[in-house]
């Protein structure tokens, strides 16, 4: 099932490649703003100087720009599932690390003290019915994401609560964002939710617990 969402998603991003070209709307976004409000969420909570960020989903490594200039030390990889968006990803950013890795279904080495994905958590993986594998892989994909990293995990989501009505023919998904949270607090005490910057997208901050 996660094998066949992967494929799913690859075609359904080098469609929009083709059809857009390289921008916002290749990667689902409706605009450059769109995207760069939702990273915001994340420099609000975080400092990343100094360190080893993985940017998962990271498309053409827009959030890689962005910390190598802001921030002094930051270790940046990026992967992502399509291969042109990485490739285009490695000119755009020369000083980030760029890899083609479905992180679900492949080894990732290492450990990074940031692991961040902004906008890989919103799609229908059932295409055009709804039911609990939508729930499921969310909960899945954050479990696996926040073992990747020693110290924060950042994502955000379509998503509210209540939860917005879904349209099962469309492409994207809305979750019930305290489901999320609560899913969240079983890994970990540590959960910020900032849900006051848009009426259905939610973030949420979550920290490794010191032993």
């Amino acid at each position: 099932m996660i094998k066949n969402k992967t494929n799913q998603s690859n075609k359904l991003y080098k469609k929009n490649l083709k059809k857009h070209g390289v921008g916002p709307k290749a990667l689902l976004w409706k605009s450059k703003g769109a995207a760069h409000q939702r990273f915001r969420e994340f420099w609000k909570e975080i400092d990343f100087t100094d360190k080893k960020v993985l940017d998962i989903g990271c498309g053409f490594g827009e959030m890689g720009k962005f910390l190598l200039k802001r921030y002094k030390g930051v270790d940046y990889s990026g992967i992502d599932i399509v291969p042109e968006f990485i490739k285009e990803a490695k000119i755009q950013v020369p000083g980030g690390k760029f890899e083609v890795i479905d992180f679900l279904n492949e080894k990732i080495d290492g450990s990074y003290d940031v692991v961040i994905a902004s906008g890989v958590l919103n799609s229908n993986s059932e295409g055009n019915k709804i039911n609990g594998d939508n729930m499921n892989y969310r909960k899945n994909a954050i479990t696996k994401m926040f073992e990747l990293t020693t110290k924060t995990l950042a994502f955000n989501m379509l998503g509210a609560h209540p939860q917005p009505k879904n349209d099962p023919t469309s492409n994207i998904w809305y979750a019930d964002s305290l489901e999320i949270v609560k899913h969240c607090m079983s890994l970990t005490r540590r959960v910020v939710l900032r849900a006051n910057y848009h009426p259905r997208d939610f973030t949420i901050i979550m920290q490794k617990i010191r032993s």
